[in-house]
């Protein structure tokens, strides 16, 4: 099943209505129209393009607000130094009143209401659980969130969590140590784990899960996960479905960079597989997967690649375009 990605044909011009602060380095963004009007309907787990600048730098960030507010998006944004140049942005220019463009909207990460929802969290990873915290306890299921940080002061929204009692779990691993995530995926091997933070705490998680293939896990990340990669990539043949047009891929160039040195217009921006917004439907051969959006299951069944990022396994590959 494809992700939900939608491009606008025009961007979304949307003005920041309010600017605050959780903590020192996490700024609170409320976007909505200049006129008032309904914005675009969204779920729980959802991340939007934010344009920032005329360079056309594009960054994703989850929608941390309420699925039911229909004027007001709203996101919040860490300060990364050093880091690819978003952040900072958001930090300096983004305060009330100025005008942004909205590029695109999307869900990798989408919340799933038939099970029972278990979250797990670390600093900035918070966004895209807080909205399916809010659809769990509207339909009054036994959700538990375990939120981690290594201070307390460095957790955003600690104090809207703080309404919901016993079904927050805080860890402040400087004071607390480590969290026992083994324990804790053994004693709830009926939920679905939701899991968004750093590469190394989804990591952990995906290492508790191993041993209970029954249980389901869903992740969101912020950067590309590792992956071991051969020495040489090879050459291989893209062959576009709607023409019979041939591609070649040059071992040291992506798959995008092929088609776009083609002419062939493919919505893309991270360049490293997390956004989902070069997502293609592959109609022939075994793609090489090296996205961080598909799981091992999506990757096994190779309907879909992201082509900024993963090849091909066999000598062609047949895809959508």
């Amino acid at each position: 099943m494809p992700h939900t990605i939608t491009t606008f044909e025009e961007p979304l011009r949307l003005v920041v209505g309010a600017r605050r602060h959780e903590g020192s380095d996490v700024a609170v963004i409320e976007l909505s129209r200049a006129d008032g009007g309904i914005l675009p309907a969204w779920t729980a787990g959802a991340h939007i393009g934010l344009r920032l600048g005329s360079d056309d730098l594009v960054r994703e960030y989850s929608l941390c607000g309420s699925p039911s507010d229909s004027q007001s998006w709203r996101i919040a944004v860490r300060r990364a130094d050093p880091g690819r140049g978003g952040s900072a942005y958001v930090h300096a220019h983004l305060t009330e009143g100025v005008d942004v463009e909205v590029t695109r909207i999307g869900n990798l990460f989408s919340f799933d209401p038939e099970a029972r929802p278990y979250f797990i969290a670390a600093g900035i990873g918070i966004t895209p659980i807080l909205p399916m915290i809010e659809c769990a306890e509207e339909q009054g299921l036994a959700w538990h969130l375990l939120y981690l940080g290594r201070y307390t002061d460095s957790m955003p929204f600690l104090q809207q969590l703080s309404l919901f009692g016993d079904h927050v779990t805080v860890i402040e691993s400087s004071t607390m140590g480590r969290a026992d995530l083994s324990t804790i995926v053994a004693e709830n091997t009926d939920a679905h784990f939701y899991a968004c933070g750093p590469e190394s705490l989804l990591d952990a998680v995906e290492e508790a899960i191993r041993p209970h293939p029954g249980v389901h896990l869903s992740v969101e990340r912020f950067a590309p996960r590792a992956l071991a990669t051969s020495e040489t990539d090879s050459e291989f043949t893209i062959v576009l479905d709607s023409t019979d047009q041939k591609i070649p891929v040059r071992a040291d160039q992506s798959a995008l960079s092929a088609l776009l040195e083609a002419g062939v217009r493919v919505r893309n921006s991270c360049g490293e597989g997390t956004c989902g917004s070069c997502e293609v439907v592959v109609v022939d051969g075994i793609p090489d997967h090296r996205d961080s959006i598909l799981t091992d299951d999506e990757q096994l069944e190779g309907d879909y690649m992201y082509v900024c990022v993963s090849r091909s396994l066999t000598p062609t590959l047949t895809l959508d375009l």
